[in-house]
């Protein structure tokens, strides 16, 4: 006669089956370590790897900038420098135009052109060269010395002045109407004066200003 198993006493076994036996436990006791340190060692990895990622890409923007700045730098200062270099050619030429101008409207190139006997063609063309020196001259105080604008002006009309007197004397005979040739002869040189007189300051004008170009290239 064959006895029936007991179904309590089989799910009994099957429970003890699957309960986790000594060695078990023992291979977890040593794996858990394991896992635990391989993964929390990924992790430091991964955050120092992104720290570094992170630092070496704040130096790099860091030096980008600097290099941006240093080339900024370099392009002022080379752009100032051929700023006063440009300023400095300006009042060379103004100095050599204002030596021009203060023969040209002497007592003595009056006296050359009465000497030579200059016709009229001649002595308006001449005059109009006068004219276009000043022209320059003007302009190149207008746009980089603007205080030297009213002073070249003034010498401007008087060259007129000069110029209209000196053809009147030039078209007047001395022994024929001595006294309107005296009279000429003496507006002019009274405008030639003037304008000696106002090339001179603004050289001392244009002294100065070179001065102070040469000190900011110095500094």
């Amino acid at each position: 006669m064959v006895l029936a198993r007991s179904p309590l006493i089989t799910e009994e076994k099957d429970i003890v089956s699957r309960r986790p036996t000594s060695q078990s436990w023992i291979f977890m006791d040593q794996t858990l370590p394991i896992f635990l340190g391989a993964a929390i060692g990924a992790l430091g990895a991964y955050i120092t790897t992104r720290v570094t990622t992170k630092n070496q890409l704040n130096i790099a923007h860091i030096n980008a900038e600097k290099d941006i700045i240093l080339q900024k730098g370099r392009l002022k200062d080379e752009r100032e420098k051929n700023e006063i270099s440009l300023k400095r050619t300006k009042l060379d030429i103004l100095h050599r135009t204002l030596s021009k101008i203060s023969l040209e409207n002497s007592l003595t190139m009056s006296y050359m052109q009465s000497d030579e006997k200059w016709n009229v063609s001649d002595f308006r063309k001449r005059y109009l060269e006068n004219c276009d020196r000043l022209h320059a001259a003007m302009a190149i105080s207008d746009i980089y010395y603007p205080q030297m604008s009213t002073s070249l002006k003034r010498i401007y009309d008087q060259t007129n002045i000069f110029w209209g007197y000196q053809e009147n004397l030039l078209r007047t005979d001395i022994k024929t109407n001595k006294i309107a040739w005296q009279e000429n002869l003496s507006n002019v040189l009274k405008a030639g004066s003037e304008i000696e007189e106002k090339s001179l300051k603004i050289k001392e004008d244009i002294i100065e200003q070179s001065k102070h170009l040469s000190k900011i290239i110095e500094d």
